[in-house]
């Protein structure tokens, strides 16, 4: 039977509130990532996926083909919340990692560390390559990692009250976090390995548990209503992912290392192995076999190698720990020495992380091979210029029946941006949600496409032509570099019927 469990007599002693000078240098701390993404903030542009929920924003709902519903409803409320600029688009990925430097510092205080201890965990999150670069972007991934940051947080908080009532708090942020992003459940597969594994088990065991699922699935429902409405689309994205598995696995343990950075390595290696092995972190080891267990859950079921990042944060915290007490056993300024090396190595790897270089310098350095989004983020209004000078070239009857369509949601998020400055009428593409919204109105018989297959086109139109290439102007590699766009005249079918055949979901 499930019962209400009460703290253990035997429970660790609850650690001391934060002083107030450590606060103070942990904001500090929080301020100056928060004031560097800022400042690089409107540096090149948009990448490709806020392009998309910036136009998933205008059609909100209770989920999507690719992501649940937290996004693009984000990505709606930021836009005109900040009149629509890039700036101020940046800011909630900005705010979300000063909050990630602020939750490592928490968790490291719950595991017992002190000052040094908690401003090194601070340090570490500021300084890690994979968050300065996720949380450059209003993406699915910057609500994810704050929500696995707070269940880490909490649970950290669980496990050292042994008070089953933290369930209820925790139900909360996995429910909140699985409207970001599927992934944070396995970060609860995790946890439930974690602490079947330890004498803390006990606390699977209680009403507060049930309380919590309950409210996690509620908070969850509406996307799961949503895709089983919908026949479930979200297994097609999967079943697309799973083709990149191999590719995932070969570049996985490499990038763990270089994603949060060298330097920091040895942080997150020693807080893995203090949680699990040291006796003072006996209480905690549940959390520690939790975040190795999901680190490894990706690399075999074949998941980019970002995924697990939210686990650093705990891991971050941990190492915090060990090296505190590491470190007071050396010379006093041996910590100060060890904030200098993360900064430096932070530096050394700023230019993969965040858009630090001319965007022109990515042709000779290309760091996009490492940072895929960095050369991501370039050319769109040029872009979009492009398509518009073949749009208004044509004759203005022409004009009145050709419709736009794009190979991917990039291009067409692109053009939902930037195309009504242009006289642009709406894109259509069959990528993802964006397949939903179509198809293209019925009067319309010709369309200017934008990396389409050109044997699909053919298939679907009398006349194909390619009309221009796109050229970003900077010689730089992307996914956009060299695109063909194509006019297409003579729809041989109704847009009702041919619709299906454009359908991507990837």
């Amino acid at each position: 039977m499930l019962t209400t469990e009460r703290p253990h007599r035997s429970a660790p002693p609850l650690p001391r509130p934060a002083r107030p000078s450590t606060t103070a240098w942990v904001a500090l701390i929080a301020a100056a990532a928060f004031g560097l993404e800022m400042t690089v903030s409107a540096r090149y542009g948009y990448v490709r996926d806020e392009l998309y929920f910036l136009a998933a924003g205008h059609h909100l709902a209770f989920g999507y083909v690719d992501q649940p519903a937290l996004t693009p409803l984000l990505a709606r409320l930021s836009q005109l919340a900040t009149g629509n600029t890039l700036v101020g688009f940046r800011v909630l990925p900005a705010l979300a990692l000063a909050a990630l430097v602020a939750i490592t510092a928490a968790i490291s205080r719950q595991l017992g560390a002190g000052r040094t201890g908690q401003l090194l965990a601070a340090l570490a999150t500021a300084t890690c390559g994979e968050f300065l670069g996720a949380l450059h972007e209003l993406t699915t991934t910057t609500p994810d990692l704050v929500f696995w940051a707070v269940t880490l947080l909490l649970a950290t908080k669980l496990l050292a009250r042994r008070d089953p009532r933290w369930w209820l708090a925790i139900g909360a942020a996995v429910g909140v976090g699985a409207e970001a992003k599927w992934n944070i459940g396995f970060l609860v597969l995790g946890l439930a390995a974690g602490l079947l594994a330890t004498p803390q088990r006990h606390l699977l065991r209680s009403r507060w548990l049930l309380a919590g699922a309950l409210l996690a699935l509620a908070l969850a429902a509406p996307d799961l209503v949503w895709q089983g409405l919908h026949g479930w689309p979200n297994l097609d994205v999967f079943r697309s992912l799973q083709t990149q598995a191999g590719a995932n696995r070969i570049s996985y343990w490499p990038a763990q290392i270089f994603f949060t950075g060298p330097a920091l390595t040895p942080i997150w290696v020693a807080g893995l192995v203090w949680s699990v092995r040291n006796r003072s972190a006996r209480p905690f080891r549940a959390l520690g076999l939790t975040c190795g267990f999901v680190i490894v859950l990706q690399f075999v079921l074949g998941g980019k190698p970002y995924y697990p990042g939210g686990a650093y944060t705990f891991l971050f915290a941990a190492g915090a720990v060990a090296a505190e007490r590491w470190l007071a056993t050396r010379k006093p300024r041996a910590a100060v020495k060890l904030g200098a090396v993360m900064l430096v190595s932070c530096a050394i790897g700023l230019p993969i992380a965040l858009p630090v270089l001319p965007a022109r310098a990515l042709h000779t350095l290309p760091l996009q091979k490492v940072n895929y989004d960095l050369a991501e983020t370039i050319g769109w209004p040029q872009q979009v210029a492009l398509i518009a000078r073949q749009y208004q070239a044509l004759p203005a009857a022409e004009r009145a029946r050709t419709t736009i369509l794009t190979g991917n949601y990039g291009e067409a998020g692109a053009l939902a941006r930037y195309g009504p400055a242009d006289g642009l009428p709406t894109a259509y593409s069959g990528n993802n949600n964006f397949w939903r919204w179509g198809p293209p109105p019925a009067r319309t018989t010709a369309a200017i496409a934008v990396n389409v297959d050109p044997a699909l086109l053919r298939r679907e139109f009398t006349s194909v032509r390619q009309v221009a290439t796109f050229d970003n102007g900077l010689g730089v590699d992307d996914d956009e570099q060299g695109v063909a766009i194509y006019l297409a005249t003579g729809l041989t079918s109704s847009w009702a019927t041919a619709w299906p055949a454009f359908r991507d979901y990837s």
